[in-house]
């Protein structure tokens, strides 16, 4: 770190052929005193673009890549991975999802099965239900009335006979009274009587045990019509459980065989990042940690997911990136003037440019007490194929201040005792100390705020005569 200035006036400090008491001398002048802060920096790509590793896992082998330095296009092949392990893992992955999707069609193809067969076992069941009811209402309204009408037909008809066969006995009876029959007519139509009474009971009983037989048969018609309608509904549910699982069971094979398909679907895009492609033009520049030797980038070198493996800088935007002393850091503000000199280009290229970031944290080297803050520089006119390249060094002049029109004398005419500064102005024959009260300064020249004049002349080695006369009056 230092302090500089550029003086917009003719350089007349020096006059080395006058010597005066065997000291060179300078004069005090009045001008501009330039104040910078000036730092050895780095040009860097302003806008660059970041490689790192887009293969997932711990560590992956890098097998090639081209060298440090090497200009690329876009799309451009530069680098492979070592692919044995995604290979082995996306054969393993493929047959893993054929059979997932063997067991998907061959669970889909259950569902249609299942699906038929409930509407085959439905409708066979709902027929069922259909004439059970059909039998009921078939026996209550035609069945049952036309048994009944017969047994009814039946009973009348014997009760007429009956009725014949008992007045043809009353006859019989006053005939035999009369003399005009024999008892064994009247015997026989007394056993014709008998015969036509017991067709007559026997009538009745069938038709009592009809009555029974349709109440019977009426609850055995209506407990199967009853019974068919329940069992259509456990048919329906039964069918649909069915359904219902071998869906669960298609819906499930289908997930395990997307979820295998996106699992293979992956590893072969991660097997398309395993090609290292240039994202845009540019040069290769290595990411580096210097105080990690085996973190270089190399062919056979074990990089991790996500590590940053190469930039690509864009040389038509450059920047610099300086380190600011913690002593000089609160002058540093955004936007303030800057003059660059890079050492490939000469003293002679002076370019300029402005301050665009200062860290707000400071950096430290390890094992160092040392305190700098990144500042970031843009050049702002940068010369057309210029050649500049990361990692070129050179001087960074940041313009703290400009002062006008103030008294100053090279620093070498000042000098510090106990808390008070002086010069030695040169008389004709000696040179006399005398105190000063200075102002801003700059690695060249301080400020004189009293205490001199312009145009006195002043020696060059304060400090030497300071401690001269230390020296002789601790002797004393």
């Amino acid at each position: 770190m230092a302090l500089i200035v550029v003086a917009a006036f003719t350089f007349r400090w020096m006059r080395s052929a006058r010597l005066r008491d065997t000291s060179l001398t300078a004069e005090v002048v009045r001008g501009d005193l330039h104040i910078a802060v000036v730092e050895r920096g780095e040009v860097e790509s302003a806008q660059s673009v970041e490689v790192r590793c887009e293969v997932e896992g711990k560590e992956i082998k890098l097998v090639t890549i081209l060298p440090e330095g090497t200009p690329v296009k876009k799309n451009q092949e530069v680098g492979r991975y070592d692919t044995d392990m995604i290979d082995k893992l996306i054969a393993e992955q493929e047959v893993k999802s054929e059979q997932a999707e063997g067991k998907a069609r061959a669970a889909k193809a259950e569902l249609e099965v299942q699906e038929n067969k409930a509407k085959s076992e439905i409708a066979k069941a709902d027929l069922n239900a259909q004439l059970a009811e059909l039998d009921l209402e078939k026996y209550e309204k035609a069945e049952y009335a036309a048994e009944f009408n017969e047994k009814k037909g039946a009973i009348d008809l014997a009760a007429k006979d009956l009725e014949e066969a008992t007045s043809n006995l009353k006859f019989t009876e006053r005939l035999v009274t009369r003399g005009l029959a024999q008892m064994e007519q009247k015997k026989l139509k007394e056993m014709e009587v008998n015969q036509k009474e017991y067709l007559v009971k026997r009538d009745q009983a069938k038709l009592l045990v009809l009555e029974y037989e349709k109440r019977r048969k009426t609850v055995e018609f209506e407990y199967k019509a009853k019974d068919t309608k329940l069992e259509l509904e456990r048919t329906k549910k039964s069918s649909q459980a069915s359904i219902d699982k071998a869906r669960s069971e298609w819906e499930a094979a289908e997930k395990t065989a997307k979820l295998e398909r996106i699992q293979l679907d992956k590893l072969q895009a991660q097997r398309s990042k395993y090609t290292i492609k240039a994202p845009e033009d540019g040069i290769m520049v290595y990411f580096k940690r210097p105080w990690d030797e085996t973190a270089r980038i190399q062919p056979g070198a074990m990089v991790y997911s996500q590590q940053s493996i190469f930039t690509l800088p864009d040389l038509d935007h450059m920047k610099v990136k300086v380190k600011v002393h913690e002593s000089v850091i609160k002058k540093v503000k955004l936007g303030l003037p800057v003059t660059i000199t890079v050492d490939a280009l000469g003293p002679n290229v002076t370019m300029h440019g402005t301050v665009k970031t200062v860290a707000t944290l400071a950096q430290s080297e390890w094992r160092s007490s040392v305190k700098e803050y990144v500042t970031e520089v843009s050049i702002d006119d940068l010369p057309d194929k210029a050649g500049l390249k990361p990692g070129m060094t050179g001087e960074v002049r940041i313009l703290i201040e400009k002062r006008q029109d103030v008294v100053m004398v090279p620093v070498q005419a000042v000098t510090e005792r106990e808390g008070k500064h002086y010069a030695y102005v040169m008389g004709r024959t000696s040179a006399s100390r005398r105190e000063v009260k200075i102002g801003e300064a700059n690695e060249q020249f301080v400020q004189v705020v009293e205490g001199l004049q312009e145009g006195e002349s002043v020696a060059l080695d304060a400090r030497a005569r300071a401690a001269a006369e230390a020296k002789k009056t601790s002797e004393k």
